[in-house]
């Protein structure tokens, strides 16, 4: 059985990532080991092509590859073309990692000085995948637009949101286009976002978080249309849990109708059992409480 030299290289140092937490560069042997590591990384996505297994970790050490960006990059782009799905997958992911790379330091981190400092490296990248972003929004690999979405949604622009769009009229992947639609936080996608959220597809759940979280007070108007109009009870309650983060009592009163009429509703106990959580997490129900009735008064005393 042939084993190749780089899968080698790679388990040990996924061996040390996992014993110390984190590659150590103290010796200068460490040092000539990552360079060696680092190189037969970029020989080997010039040779063969990258996989998900170089991807993967290439993910989990950027520190050492960051100071070889120019290098991966121009190495990976020629994968950025959907001929080969699993190649151009394994590329879009590093491409994504090598556009989301943010430097280990403090708190005095400062992300707009840092998308500034490294703008040119940045509008590289870009250009690489919208050259050929038509075809790649062709394909139906899921693992692919997965990809291809969380790279887009580090790059905020008008063809990516549009790309973004796209890509979420794929059921398969809509949740992560969408999510990654939020990272943009323009608060003008709340408009192209709110149908998907009161449709109640899949990802209609986890999109009131995304209003909330990218959008903050402004999100308010949204989701209380999610809360009276969505289609899906789970994108109901979670946006009535947002408003409540947001401080806003439509969500309360929505917690209270829920719980008041469980015995209607065909998931009203098992959504009586998750309000009676999100109170004792978040709004201070006592922990011991396991009376619905009591949760009716603290909901109501909370209006």
């Amino acid at each position: 059985m042939l084993i190749n030299p780089l899968s080698l290289l790679l388990g040990a140092v996924f061996l040390t990532n996992s014993i110390s937490g984190v590659l150590r560069l103290e010796a200068p042997q460490d040092v000539r080991f990552t360079t060696k590591i680092v190189n037969l990384t970029l020989s080997q996505i010039s040779e063969t092509g990258p996989n998900a297994e170089i991807a993967s970790f290439i993910s989990h050490s950027m520190d050492l590859f960051w100071p070889k960006r120019h290098e991966l990059a121009e190495t990976t782009e020629p994968y950025i073309d959907p001929v080969d799905v699993s190649k151009t997958s394994a590329a879009l992911d590093i491409l994504y990692r090598l556009r989301a790379f943010h430097p280990m330091v403090g708190l005095g981190f400062n992300e707009e000085a840092w998308e500034k400092e490294q703008s040119g490296f940045f509008s590289g990248l870009d250009a690489i995948v919208y050259a050929k972003l038509d075809r790649l929004l062709l394909t139906q690999d899921d693992s692919l637009l997965r990809n291809l979405a969380l790279y887009l949604g580090m790059s905020r622009s008008p063809a990516s949101k549009a790309a973004l769009l796209q890509v979420a009229k794929n059921p398969s992947v809509a949740e992560q286009a969408l999510i990654c639609l939020g990272w943009h936080k323009d608060p003008k996608d709340m408009d192209d976002l709110l149908p998907f959220m009161l449709r109640g597809g899949k990802e209609a759940s986890s999109l009131p978080y995304v209003f909330r979280n990218s959008y903050g007070a402004a999100s308010a108007p949204y989701l209380r249309k999610a809360v009276a109009q969505a289609s899906s009870p789970f994108a109901r309650l979670q946006a009535a849990f947002q408003l409540i983060h947001l401080n806003d009592k439509t969500g309360v009163k929505y917690l209270f109708d829920a719980v008041l009429h469980r015995d209607e509703l065909a998931n009203g106990a098992a959504q009586a059992g998750e309000i009676r959580q999100f109170a004792t997490d978040y709004m201070g129900f006592p922990k011991d409480s396991a009376n619905m009735e009591d949760l009716l008064k603290f909901l109501k005393s909370k209006l």
